[in-house]
Parts: structure tokens; C-alpha cells; sequence
């Protein structure tokens, strides 16, 4: 249960970086905007659950 509390705080705070970012997001210049931020919080939010999923599947299995 240890490793939930872990990836929900991940997702947590990938979520908030995310906010930040599109928040900082220059929308008159979209070329300087941050998008590899958004990008890489988005692809942690989705690792995160994924990893929920396989622990689920693991604990079940046991």
C-alpha cells in the first residue's frame, strides 16, 4: 500500500507542474511555449497509472 501513496503523490504533483505549465504558456507566442514540460508531466501522469494498474494486477494474483 506503501507504493500508492507514492504514485499518487507523483501524480499529484506532476498534475500541479502541469497546471503550471500551460499556465505559463505564452498563447500570443506559441512557439516559446513549454511544451516539453507539458509533454513529460503527461507522460508521468499516464507511467504513474499504469504502474497503479500492474500493482493491482500483482496484489490480486497473491
Amino acid at each position: 500500500m506503501k507504493r500508492f501513496y507514492f504514485t499518487y503523490f507523483i501524480i499529484i504533483a506532476a498534475t500541479v507542474l502541469l497546471i503550471v505549465n500551460i499556465y505559463n504558456l505564452d498563447f500570443n507566442n506559441i512557439n516559446n511555449g513549454p511544451f516539453n514540460g507539458i509533454i513529460s508531466n503527461i507522460l508521468i501522469i499516464i507511467a504513474m497509472i499504469l504502474t497503479m494498474r500492474d500493482i493491482k494486477k500483482r496484489d490480486s494474483k497473491n
